[in-house]
């Protein structure tokens, strides 16, 4: 029969393994049943992941083709986590004085790209419409590329840090 010190011994160490299984636990087993959306988990298995340098690139370049901008246009994009795109516009370059902007809520219908005006502050230099057509035109074309031709479904469209993100199911 063991002793009343080696009980104890036994005990205690009984009672460091149950608290170091009750910490690995703790930490690793999500207590929310939620995916961490900062790491791009979601419900496409492809994705389109587009930050702020490049959609100011993208729309940069199509707005080139409108003669109110120019070439020498200069945008700058917010992607904002409430689901918004803002967009300022300097036509003539950024330190020409001018200043226009238009507010675009991405949204997803008919499993397609659509992108909603929210605010257009545009001061009548081109329709608003026109503006969110070519912004929605090469991201739509960048869907199709990551498809590679096969028929697809955008499922979801997220912005977080700073990033426009887009899943397609194939």
């Amino acid at each position: 029969m063991a002793g009343k010190p080696t009980r104890t011994m036994w005990l205690l160490a009984l009672g460091a393994v149950c608290g170091v299984l009750a910490t690995v636990l703790f930490f690793t087993i999500d207590p929310r049943f939620e995916a961490d959306e900062t790491n791009g988990a979601g419900v496409g298995n492809a994705v389109l992941v587009l930050d702020e340098h490049m959609l100011a690139a993208i729309i940069g370049r199509e707005l080139a083709e409108l003669p109110a901008f120019g070439a020498g246009t200069y945008v700058e994009v917010r992607v904002r986590t409430s689901g918004l795109v803002d967009v300022a516009i300097f036509p003539g370059g950024p330190g020409s004085g001018r200043k226009a902007a238009i507010s675009i809520d991405p949204n997803i219908q008919a499993g397609g790209l659509q992108t909603d005006i929210v605010d257009d502050g545009l001061d009548g230099l081109a329709p608003g419409a026109e503006v969110a057509a070519l912004i929605r035109g090469p991201i739509q074309a960048r869907l199709d590329g990551l498809a590679g031709g096969m028929e697809y479904r955008l499922v979801s469209i997220k912005t977080t840090d700073r990033r426009l993100t887009l899943e397609v199911t194939i």
